[in-house]
């Protein structure tokens, strides 16, 4: 069997996402501690801290439509473009300590940046035949992910010397490598391609409906875990230095979970194991140890690298290649509306005890495996 990297339009992409991938974290950290620092105002700072997922819940079906609708290399290209604009504005902004004028254009840089992500997602699941699909994937993650913890680190060094002109690292890099995607070949556009196409595909199609729905469940439990990793850190007794083991420790299994995706294919086996990794991981936050939370993030990365090949099979299948980014878009801003109502939820849970917060994250679970038992076309898939 070939390799995803003999076709050079994916060899392409995957190189200009590496390369952005490692830059990412260099505006991304940048914009939430300059402007944490210079709000002094926690009130303020949340709607620069919530700009991501607020935005995806409406950015997200709008980008579906446009990805699917419109010519996506063209797409992917402006959009790609406008990202730069942006930042090169909130950096003014910071420079200059316009703070609310930078607050704004965080959301103007958030939208654009998702309806990117949109097109860019069904570009790297399209660009190779479905059987090299997994393998794709398990090219970009080993790509990617080696690029962002070095951009991570990297951070506190180039803030140091830079400030807030970090940030012209992280344009500039976009721009250039926005070089190596231009006139992408991907699809040229539906002109039967609606905004409610993807809801649409949601309701009829039974693949479609359990994976979007399943995962919303899933996400929604891992934002326990994810966003709230230093706090209970903290709760149980650890500091900074276990913090970042455990960051450095999930991208590293996550890797091996892409890994072992390009051997194993049984699509009931990977549900069945995603479950009880995940069981497992609201299990282990009821034992009073520091090293609990590092297992639990460790273990719940592990299961979303199996389940993430089972989702977008689902996906692609019920929709097709030429309507998936309308479900993605769907599937997104669904997936952030759990997220968000879980997060707010849990800061009211942990007060209360371990024991409720675990509770949630089981019921979650829980209610993730009926709903692929009640859509059963997704355990028969050919992964």
């Amino acid at each position: 069997m070939p390799s995803p990297l003999d076709y050079p339009a994916f060899k392409r992409f995957v190189i200009a996402n590496a390369l952005t991938s490692g830059v990412f974290p260099l505006s991304e950290m940048t914009v939430m501690w300059l402007f944490l620092q210079g709000l002094h105002n926690l009130f303020l700072f949340s709607f620069v801290a919530s700009s991501r997922p607020v935005t995806r819940i409406f950015a997200s079906p709008i980008g579906g439509y446009i990805g699917d609708r419109f010519d996506r290399a063209r797409t992917y290209t402006l959009t790609r473009l406008a990202t730069p604009v942006t930042i090169l504005g909130i950096m003014y902004c910071l420079l200059t300590h316009q703070y609310l004028l930078g607050m704004v254009l965080v959301y103007v840089r958030a939208t654009i940046s998702q309806l990117n992500s949109v097109v860019a997602t069904t570009a790297l699941y399209t660009l190779v035949p479905k059987e090299l699909m997994v393998k794709a994937m398990a090219v970009n993650r080993f790509m990617k992910e080696p690029a962002t913890v070095i951009g991570t680190l990297s951070w506190p060094f180039l803030l140091g010397l830079l400030g807030a002109k970090v940030l012209l690292i992280s344009s500039s890099v976009l721009i250039i490598t926005t070089l190596l995607v231009y006139k992408l070949k991907v699809s040229p556009g539906r002109k039967d391609v609606g905004f409610l196409t993807g809801f649409r595909l949601v309701k009829e199609k039974e693949e479609v409906r359990g994976a979007v729905v399943g995962i919303v469940f899933d996400q929604a439990g891992g934002a326990i875990v994810l966003n709230y990793l230093p706090y209970i850190i903290q709760l149980y007794g650890g500091g900074s230095i276990l913090y970042s083991i455990a960051q450095a420790l999930s991208y590293a299994v996550f890797l091996l979970g892409s890994y072992l995706n390009t051997r194993y294919k049984n699509a009931v086996g990977i549900a069945v194991l995603n479950l009880v990794l995940k069981i497992s991981v609201f299990i282990s936050l009821l034992v009073p140890s520091p090293w609990a939370p590092v297992y639990a993030v460790s273990a719940w990365l592990l299961g979303d690298a199996f389940l993430e090949v089972l989702w977008i099979s689902s996906l692609r299948v019920g929709a097709g290649d030429d309507q998936l980014s309308s479900v993605l878009g769907v599937d997104e801003s669904l997936t952030n509306v759990g997220r968000t109502a879980v997060l707010e939820v849990a800061p009211v849970l942990f007060p209360v005890g371990m024991f409720t917060v675990v509770s949630l994250g089981l019921a979650l679970i829980g209610a993730e495996g009926i709903i692929q038992l009640l859509h059963k076309k997704i355990l028969e898939l050919e992964i």
